[in-house]
């Protein structure tokens, strides 16, 4: 699951006229990756409050004796100086029992493929791209989508993941090497939970679709959502990304997820909170196999982040968007509930592909 553009699970209420620095404020955020609800009522007496909750499809939740449940965290803030102080107290939380890099680590400058080659990867020209990101003083370079087989375009290869030898065929390495003897880490994208039907992956396992059984789902973006309750698909992508990561130098990983889980079922049952607890423990798996990767939370852009994911993550990417005044509001507003060393930017080209806008 993730958090949605739309609604981030959080609320923010207060005093009238409050401000960035006067007056009372409640903020509240549901660290949950997922399905949620949140409410804001005044009852007819006056009281007022404010709700939020994972929010279950009918038949998810159907406890049997002796079964627990656990339900998300909400992290509450109080501030009587305004915004400002509400957010002090949200940043202070997180950089002392959530955020897990070095302290005092400075967060590197990224230089990320997508805008400047998109699929179109030639490992010659990306070394140069390297050199160039380096005289710039760029400090992590990532290889975006488009590296792993047969992934030429978004319709096709989602849940192959094993190195296209045909664009690269000395392998990852060379390019890692030069990256790294330029001094810079070196980063790559993944997005583990799809799959897409043009694929060697669906082709040989079309029953790893999270979705109702007999029913085939709506593709999203092309692509389908790999159902990781099942123990085989599962044990497929830990195998996977575990080659990736522990065959490569890679310092950083840029983790995605581009669509919506719709109708999501699992052994004729609703299956959107289990798929949610799922991810968590890939991740965890991985971030324990391999401590010394930094890992990225991303969902077309600003669509999966929470505190619950960052517990086992060190990094947003806050949007698609990467227009630098659009970001200025974007930035502002993930400041309310996340300090500046937790929001991922990259440099892209001077004429942003999402608003067009050039500066």
């Amino acid at each position: 699951g993730r958090t949605s553009h739309e609604h981030f699970p959080a609320l923010i209420t207060g005093s009238r006229a409050f401000s960035e620095m006067q007056g009372e404020v409640w903020g509240v955020h549901l660290g949950w990756s997922g399905n949620h609800r949140l409410r804001a009522e005044v009852k007819t007496d006056g009281r007022r409050y404010l709700q939020a909750e994972a929010l279950y499809l009918a038949g998810e939740m159907a406890l049997a004796e002796g079964e627990t449940l656990w339900t998300p965290n909400l992290y509450a803030s109080y501030s009587a100086q305004g915004l400002n102080g509400m957010s002090q107290q949200f940043h202070r939380y997180l950089r002392e029992q959530i955020i897990r890099f070095p302290d005092n680590k400075p967060r590197p400058v990224h230089l990320n493929t997508w805008e400047g080659i998109y699929f179109d990867h030639d490992p010659q020209y990306i070394m140069r791209m390297a050199d160039e990101a380096a005289e710039l003083g760029v400090e992590r370079f990532i290889i975006d989508d488009g590296w792993f087989k047969g992934r030429n375009d978004d319709w096709a290869a989602l849940g192959d993941w094993y190195l296209d030898e045909e664009k690269y065929p000395d392998g990852l390495t060379p390019v890692i090497d030069h990256v790294k003897s330029l001094g810079m880490e070196f980063g790559i994208w993944v997005e583990p939970e799809m799959i897409n039907p043009n694929s060697d992956l669906y082709r040989a396992h079309p029953d790893w679709l999270l979705a109702l059984s007999g029913y085939t789902p709506i593709p999203g973006r092309h692509q389908f959502v790999l159902n990781l309750n099942i123990p085989e698909a599962f044990d497929y992508l830990l195998e996977r990304m575990s080659w990736l990561l522990g065959e490569h130098a890679v310092d950083y990983v840029k983790w995605d997820m581009n669509r919506e889980l719709v109708q999501p079922a699992h052994n004729g049952k609703a299956a959107a909170d289990a798929q949610t607890r799922q991810f968590y423990r890939l991740l965890d798996t991985l971030v324990a196999r391999f401590p010394h990767i930094e890992f990225e939370s991303c969902s077309s852009g600003g669509g999966r982040i929470d505190y619950e994911v960052l517990k086992r993550s060190h990094r947003f990417w806050a949007s698609d968007n990467n227009d630098a005044l659009e970001r200025n509001t974007i930035q502002r507003g993930m400041s309310y509930f996340f300090p500046p060393e937790v929001m991922g930017a990259h440099i892209g080209n001077r004429r942003c592909h999402a608003t067009f806008r050039q500066h």
